[in-house]
């Protein structure tokens, strides 16, 4: 995980993108802010990169293949899974259903999007910080 690597944001909901993208730019402006439609385009590009993302928040409900079907890929895959990137679902509505099988699949966090832009930049602060400043396996470079 690079500090100052991409975020990966995958949301098939334009709008969403739009009210998202200037707040990421905002909290962690030397981080690109890399968008896709639906996971299997985010899988695809995960395993074609050289960059290290700093993190995924991905929409749980999407065409093609949602949230969760992006996390068993990366799962099964592993080549990305040793890559060990922080995956956040941040989505709306929220099921307990959709919480309990995202953490069967080892995600890092799962979050209802917030209705108002003050509350969104608070929460997309928070977790950009809490990753920012937490110990993770990607943060080491060498044998430290």
């Amino acid at each position: 995980m690079e500090v100052n690597g991409p975020i990966i944001f995958i949301d098939d909901d334009e709008d969403d993108q739009l009210l998202f993208k200037p707040l990421l730019e905002e909290i962690a402006p030397d981080s690109p802010i890399l968008f896709f439609t639906n996971g299997q385009l985010a899988v695809d590009y995960l395993r074609t990169t050289e960059h290290r993302p700093f993190l995924i928040i991905s929409e749980v409900s999407m065409q093609v293949m949602n949230g969760l079907e992006l996390r068993r890929q990366i799962e099964q895959d592993d080549t990305l899974k040793k890559r060990a990137i922080p995956f956040i679902f941040l989505t709306h509505p929220v099921y307990k259903h959709l919480v309990e099988e995202a953490y069967e699949l080892t995600i890092q966090g799962f979050f209802e999007k917030k209705q108002s832009l003050p509350e969104m930049r608070t929460q997309l602060k928070a977790i950009v910080d809490y990753w920012s400043n937490c110990l993770h396996p990607n943060r080491f470079t060498g044998d430290e």
